[in-house]
């Protein structure tokens, strides 16, 4: 019995040992545990806030780069206007404020183009003030939200120095066409002389008389168109505010052929819609203008039997006047000077005819087609636009477009 007494208390020792041996390597354990997840800890600290600086860094970068461009956009010596997919202004730099005005942050571009203060509408790309100021427009598609990039460029004093070279050239040829103006004029005034002279002794003849008078004023008429036509080219000006009937004005100018028909023996045919066919412009530029083609092509024409057609029709958004004869055609060589002011095939031309025809036609932001064969006659083809695209177009500078027969198989004519 005292035996066992006295074992007990060495078996509790023991265990008790060995459990505080376990919890000491629970707590070795734990400890371990604790310092990696403290290692850890760090570890991340570290990485956020490294993430943290590069994240601040990237976005002080991109502020950097927003100021740089937006300062850059400013600078810009045109103005750039950024349009969202619905055509809304999204970005307008200080230039494009200046050019329009003031600033159109949420406006629809089109809008923004027909409440323009004090503008014309826009004309080929341009828009045209009032005042004289002229803005060209170009725009471009980029990126995948279908935005797009506007460029406003001020092309005014560009296009004051076209009209000033313009005009210098046309004062340079001044000399040399005055010189072959006199020549003309002198010719159906002296017809003019000889028929009067011709009247005085005709007295009592009614039909000789009548005749005469008739032939006089034919040439004084042909005088007259010259000194218009030179006028005309000089001056380089026209005045597109009246609206008249197309079809009117090619029987006009069919009357006025008449004794150049009788005199040639020849014969006009004229074909044109039964509607009317009204554009507003220079009706006497037009006239001018195609009286010349109409003469031309009389001159043209098979001497023995002289027949011109002049037709009017519609193309699209253009009416199409378009002038035929059964002559011998234009050579290859010619056809691309025949526009150019002062040359001439015949003896004694001024050159003055087909320059003037062109310079009407750019007028009215027209065009011209040269359609000619060897042997085969000549057709020369006029498009005029049906209606105005802008208050004002200015003589033979901006628009208008001369094709000859070389071109037309590339352009499909």
């Amino acid at each position: 019995m005292s035996t066992n007494i006295q074992n007990s208390p060495d078996i509790s020792i023991n265990k008790l040992e060995e459990v505080f041996s376990a919890f000491n390597q629970v707590s070795a354990e734990l400890g371990n545990r604790y310092k990696e997840l403290e290692i850890r800890v760090s570890n991340l600290n570290e990485e956020l806030a490294a993430t943290h600086s590069a994240r601040i860094k990237e976005l002080t970068e991109k502020e950097r780069l927003a100021a740089k461009l937006t300062s850059l956009m400013d600078a810009l010596p045109g103005g750039v206007i950024v349009l969202d997919k619905l055509n809304s202004v999204i970005e307008e730099n200080s230039i494009a404020k200046q050019m329009l005005e003031g600033s159109n942050i949420g406006n629809n571009w089109q809008l923004v183009l027909a409440n323009a203060a004090s503008c014309n509408p826009v004309l080929n790309g341009e828009l045209s003030f009032q005042n004289g100021k002229r803005i060209s427009i170009n725009s471009s598609i980029y990126g995948d939200k279908g935005e797009k990039i506007i460029l406003l460029t001020d092309v005014s004093e560009n296009y004051r120095l076209n009209n000033l070279i313009n005009r210098e050239k046309r004062l340079t040829a001044l000399g040399e066409m005055a010189a072959r103006l006199a020549h003309q004029v002198r010719t159906p005034l002296s017809a003019a002389i000889l028929y009067l002279s011709h009247l005085s002794f005709s007295t009592g003849k009614q039909d000789v008389s009548l005749t005469t008078v008739g032939k006089i004023l034919d040439r004084l008429k042909q005088i007259e168109r010259l000194i218009d036509g030179m006028l005309s080219y000089i001056r380089g000006d026209t005045h597109l505010e009246q609206e008249f009937s197309l079809t009117d004005l090619l029987h006009d100018i069919k009357d006025a052929a008449c004794p150049h028909l009788e005199l040639s023996k020849g014969e006009l045919t004229l074909v044109h819609p039964t509607q009317s066919c009204k554009i507003t412009g220079d009706r006497e530029a037009l006239f001018n203008a195609f009286a010349n083609l109409v003469e031309n092509s009389i001159q043209s024409a098979h001497r023995d039997d002289p027949k011109i057609q002049v037709s009017l029709s519609r193309s699209g958004s253009m009416y199409k006047i378009r002038v035929a004869d059964n002559g011998p055609g234009i050579d290859d060589s010619i056809k691309e000077k025949i526009f150019d002011p002062f040359f001439s095939t015949r003896v004694g031309g001024t050159g003055l005819g087909l320059a003037v025809v062109l310079s009407a036609v750019r007028a009215h932001n027209g065009k011209i087609y040269i359609k000619s064969a060897t042997k085969n006659g000549t057709v020369i083809e006029v498009l005029i636009p049906a209606e105005r695209t802008g208050s004002k177009i200015e003589s033979g500078i901006w628009g208008g477009e001369t094709i000859s027969n070389r071109e037309e198989n590339r352009l499909g004519v």
